[in-house]
């Protein structure tokens, strides 16, 4: 299932950026957020940060989906590869749960626009699971679409405040 997410900023990318790198920024956006997120381990590999982080979700999933996982809520980690210059994160999930039949991966590109920038999040989900693997991929999308609307009040609270 394909995920697609885009949102237009009053900014340049470079401001983006420096918002979306921001400690005040980040606990703004935890304070209201339903995807609760941790830092597992950062490292610069030459002019690409990369980044492991943990999500946990506060939603729980549906009661078929949460029994086939064996858990709840949809606990995962993401790795995540910036690369200033060509103003991209590419980003992959590393699931804990169903080895080998879930996969997701992706894009998020900060580009300029004639009014300032726009973030453009694409990705694909796959979960290869008899009956109920589309289930869990619109479950995982909807999860996904739904944190980054909420974080566009954040971020124009953000950029109003350091713009």
């Amino acid at each position: 299932m394909k995920l697609y997410v885009r949102h237009a900023f009053t900014c340049t990318p470079e401001t983006f950026w420096k918002m979306y790198w921001d400690e005040t920024f980040d606990q703004m956006l935890q304070k209201d957020a339903t995807v609760h997120r941790e830092l597992v381990w950062e490292r610069s590999e030459g002019p690409v940060l990369a980044r492991r982080l943990r999500f946990t979700p506060e939603r729980e999933l549906p009661r078929p989906v949460a029994k086939l996982i064996g858990s709840n809520k949809l606990i995962y980690e993401q790795e995540n590869r910036f690369d200033a210059e060509a103003s991209t994160l590419k980003w992959e999930v590393i699931p804990t749960f169903l080895p080998g039949k879930f996969s997701a991966n992706g894009t998020f590109v900060v580009r300029a626009t004639e009014t300032g920038c726009e973030r453009i999040v694409e990705g694909t989900i796959d979960v290869k699971v008899r009956f109920i693997g589309g289930q869990i991929e619109k479950a995982v999308v909807a999860e996904i679409s739904e944190s980054y609307e909420k974080t566009i009040k954040t971020c124009h609270a953000w950029l109003s405040q350091h713009a």
